[in-house]
């Protein structure tokens, strides 16, 4: 490779560096403007909806501006669907931990019962930001549906988004100085690239129906 490509790729690569902590620093702002326990949903959404641009080639509008007006248009719906997942996956550690101490005739049975909720909801909450963000749905309860349905029908791609989302707690754990600049926008944009992948490849799937037919 010449000496010009090899710049090109690390201003891309410093580009990019820049870029993602931009977008951290504002969903860390963003989310502290709600008080962290409303601002923290919203903030998600519209990191997920900056990166989404990005991936599908966007890259020349206001970044600010643009969080900000994803952060109002979703702050309502956004907030009730963090509640809902934080909810739910309160009461699942909570059972988690009732059925590692419970010792009684049905212990395995609960277990098995227990990991296959916890299953469905890590791969439903590994989509349902990337499905928020790219689809449109008259309900909550409908991006919740997809994202199960998409979660469940492509689950290589979701237990590898789900081990990459491990990996990153790891990595975080070791260098954590780097979570003031990446820690929710190298995740999300991880898992948003992830999943953009798979609906692309269910809209081909849709497209070679629709000829068949």
């Amino acid at each position: 490779m010449e000496f010009g490509g090899v710049m090109t790729r690390v201003n891309q690569a410093c580009e990019w560096v820049m870029k993602l902590a931009i977008a951290n620093l504002l969903w860390i702002g963003f989310t502290l403007l709600g008080l962290v326990v409303l601002g923290a949903a919203p903030a998600t959404v519209a990191l997920f909806s900056i990166v989404r641009k990005w991936v599908m080639g966007e890259t020349d509008f206001p970044v600010l501006k643009t969080f900000w007006k994803y952060y109002r248009k979703d702050f309502i719906q956004s907030n009730i669907l963090g509640l809902f997942f934080f909810v739910i996956g309160f009461v699942l550690y909570v059972d988690v931990r009732f059925v590692l101490n419970y010792e009684g005739v049905g212990n395995i049975v609960l277990l098995i019962l227990v990991v296959a909720v916890c299953a469905a909801y890590l791969l439903t909450a590994a989509y349902i930001f990337p499905v928020f963000v790219h689809f449109e749905s008259p309900s909550l309860k409908g991006y919740i549906k997809n994202a199960f349905l998409v979660g469940i029908s492509q689950l290589p791609t979701t237990l590898l988004m789900i081990g990459g989302l491990f990996l990153s707690y790891f990595l975080f754990r070791f260098l954590p100085g780097s979570l003031l600049f990446y820690c929710a926008s190298l995740i999300s944009f991880f898992l948003y690239y992830s999943a953009h992948r798979v609906f692309l490849k269910l809209d081909r799937a849709m497209e070679e129906e629709e000829i068949e037919v």
